[in-house]
């Protein structure tokens, strides 16, 4: 994860057509999310038609529920399939860019496009973790502006988020100077 001055493949790390580079601008940092992103995103649901599923196989066994529990099966199988697919193509497509004057969120699987902060307006970006992200040795990063607020994003579940945030930081630091 060493900064790169220019992107080895300009097209496939920024979508050159959608996102050109500004005159002097360069790229310090692009990463992916972690490949746990894939779970982290999808265990809710996927718990919930695991759930759905033991529940009707309980039922059926103790006499509550007579009917064949074989199509809710596959219909709650169907749709963890669906969201483990969703949120791969998600990760697939999603990338994060510190460039020397902005922070971008590219994805074309989430939230539309492309999000981009310029550095002049992010004060801090701050390591935030759940349980689940400890765990796995993931966390999120949150920028913070003026007076403390929360700007509106976040790169979600970044492998080694204590060295991510020190690089943006330090990026946001030069920025201000």
């Amino acid at each position: 994860m060493s900064p790169t001055a220019e992107p080895a493949n300009p097209p496939a790390v920024l979508g050159a057509a959608d996102l050109p580079l500004q005159d002097g601008e360069l790229i310090i940092l692009s990463i992916k999310p972690s490949r746990w992103y894939v779970l982290l995103m999808s265990w809710p649901v996927v718990l919930a038609a695991a759930l759905v599923a033991g529940g009707l196989a309980l039922s059926e066994r103790f006499g509550m529920y007579t009917a064949d529990s074989g199509l809710a099966n596959w219909l709650c199988a169907g749709v963890a399939v669906i969201r483990l697919v969703w949120a791969t193509i998600q990760w697939a497509t999603l990338r994060y860019v510190l460039t020397s004057r902005r922070l971008l969120r590219i994805g074309a699987g989430g939230p539309a496009g492309v999000t981009e902060l310029p550095l002049a307006c992010v004060q801090s970006a701050e390591v935030t973790r759940s349980a689940s992200q400890k765990v796995l040795a993931v966390g999120s990063l949150a920028f913070r502006g003026e007076s403390g607020r929360a700007l509106p994003m976040l790169w979600a579940y970044v492998a080694q988020p204590n060295s991510v945030a020190d690089l943006v930081n330090e990026a946001i630091a030069k920025a201000h100077r």
